[in-house]
């Protein structure tokens, strides 16, 4: 019997090992699921669809290893998919692209954008997986705080950009050309993201801004901000 594993060289009884260029990641691997997130990411997200399918700790993990390895595109997933090495390392082989842009089909429901009138800027309501993807930052926050406590001195950023795009269906923004208008807050003090939207390009930058900051206070930690109750 062979058995293979990442270093690339050949053993004594015929075991044959792997090479894979991507060994640095299992750091980032073993600390999304010892602190807990990934398996945030398992309970609170709908359950896989067949037996043989990956789990959603699984997909949530390879769009996070997409993203520290400098993908760029859901193409970029075949290249994970396609290495020797990172199944041992995972305990799973990365889902193919196809795979990946079904799965985030599904955050979509498109009953939740039927009221969008033909004039004007329009903010659908969140699907129940996009909201669970908030339970799964939350995770990532908590984890955070309390492995590296910060100074009880919390600073919020909002920031939107425009990013323009090809697609048909993109609305124009105030510079006139197509794009969206993605916008987030960030805790400047430990550059954590604690609240974000995907937005159309026609929706003024200032819509809701109150709301995601209500939002992104609470994601905080009871008792990170001064005056709160202790954790």
């Amino acid at each position: 019997m062979r058995k293979k594993s990442l270093l690339g060289i050949r053993l004594a009884g015929g075991l044959e090992e792997e090479i894979t260029p991507w060994a640095g990641i299992s750091p980032l691997v073993e600390l999304g699921r010892r602190s807990g997130v990934m398996g945030v990411a398992k309970r609170v997200l709908p359950a896989k669809r067949s037996r043989k399918a990956l789990g959603e700790d699984q997909m949530v993990e390879s769009f996070v290893l997409l993203s520290a390895l400098g993908g760029e595109c859901l193409e970029d997933m075949e290249h994970l998919k396609q290495d020797k090495g990172l199944p041992f390392i995972l305990g799973y082989t990365p889902p193919a692209p196809e795979t990946a842009r079904q799965w985030l089909d599904r955050f979509h429901k498109e009953e939740l954008v039927a009221g969008q009138a033909r004039q004007g800027s329009f903010l659908p309501p969140e699907s129940s997986r996009l909201l669970g993807l908030k339970e799964v930052n939350r995770q990532v926050i908590w984890s955070y705080v309390k492995e590296m406590p910060p100074r009880r001195e919390v600073t919020f950023d909002v920031d939107a950009q425009l990013v323009e795009t090809s697609k048909v269906n993109a609305m124009y923004c105030y510079e006139g050309y197509k794009a969206y208008q993605p916008i987030e807050v960030s805790w400047a003090e430990t550059g954590l993201v604690m609240a974000d939207e995907f937005r159309d390009g026609n929706v003024p930058a200032s819509s809701g801004i109150k709301r995601l900051v209500d939002e992104a206070y609470e994601m905080l930690p009871p008792g990170t901000v001064a005056g709160e109750g202790e954790v």
